[in-house]
């Protein structure tokens, strides 16, 4: 029900964060003191934070996924899980995250709950708001803004924000491309979404104004914290993997363009990023 290859979304965002944090935190402060073991904890708070919130998605949107022909073979709605099962699963990743959060600086503690009525609220938002794309796409960027204060034990720096903003609008624009496949079930049932309230081509307009402030605002990360030629590359990368994910949108090959692009793009940016670190 839950696919270990989807937290390629997060997990390099996740990472990047994290890296930059403990280079600017080193950088910075005479006595700062770090355990790698803080690495570990971040991706158990995220692999808890998000199994908890794709199983809740998928409780809450049971009733709803047995409706639409291309989701009513989903593991709930199909009883190859129960939700009995679904709610233990999503509370043991819940706890997860709890306890992997008091492993962490005191601010991760006091922040707790944000994430926690995060993963909750994401799900009822689409019966009532096509603001639903963007509100994921803030999931996905708190996780990176986590990160960056699991390291440095504060928020000491604009870059995170700018991280921040890039990974809300560059998931908002993949959840709007995700969202084109069920514009006709979502207006029949009245679920909010930018394809059910703009149209198809409106929201591939829509997605590329999105596309366009990622990458202004990665490059502002990037500037922000006097990254060099690696990460510029990576950039430009990422850049044409936005391009070809639009084409892939226009052709409406949407599992493609969702799934397949977005998974590796976050990983690229990575690997160029550690390049850019290690040379």
């Amino acid at each position: 029900m839950i696919k270990l290859e989807h937290t390629l979304f997060s997990l390099p965002f996740v990472l990047i964060s994290a890296l930059m944090s403990l280079k600017y935190a080193q950088s910075s402060y005479e006595n700062f003191s770090f355990s790698w073991m803080v690495f570990v904890w971040i991706i158990l708070c995220l692999f808890g934070a998000r199994s908890a919130g794709m199983t809740l998605n998928r409780i809450i949107d049971a009733s709803v996924d047995k409706l639409n022909p291309r989701t009513a073979n989903r593991e709930i709605p199909a009883g190859k899980i129960s939700k009995k099962e679904s709610w233990y699963f999503s509370i043991a990743g819940i706890l997860l995250l709890i306890f992997s959060a008091f492993q962490l600086p005191k601010i991760c503690q006091l922040l707790l709950p944000i994430p926690i009525i995060w993963v909750w609220a994401y799900p009822y938002l689409k019966r009532y708001t096509w603001f639903c794309h963007f509100f994921l796409g803030t999931t996905l960027g708190g996780a990176a803004l986590g990160a960056w204060i699991a390291v440095s034990g504060a928020f000491n720096h604009i870059a995170p924000f700018y991280l921040f903003f890039a990974i809300t609008f560059w998931v908002g624009a993949f959840d709007i491309i995700y969202a084109i496949g069920d514009l006709d079930f979502d207006r029949e049932k009245n679920l909010n979404s930018v394809p059910a309230k703009f149209g198809k081509e409106n929201s591939l307009r829509i997605v590329k104004f999105l596309h366009f402030l990622t990458i202004l605002l990665l490059y502002l990360f990037g500037e922000s914290l006097a990254l060099g030629l690696f990460y510029k590359i990576g950039l430009l990368v990422f850049f044409a993997g936005l391009v070809y994910e639009q084409l892939l949108a226009k052709k409406d090959k949407l599992e493609a363009a969702f799934f397949t692009v977005n998974s590796w793009l976050g990983v690229i940016l990575l690997s160029f990023l550690i390049s850019d670190l290690v040379f």
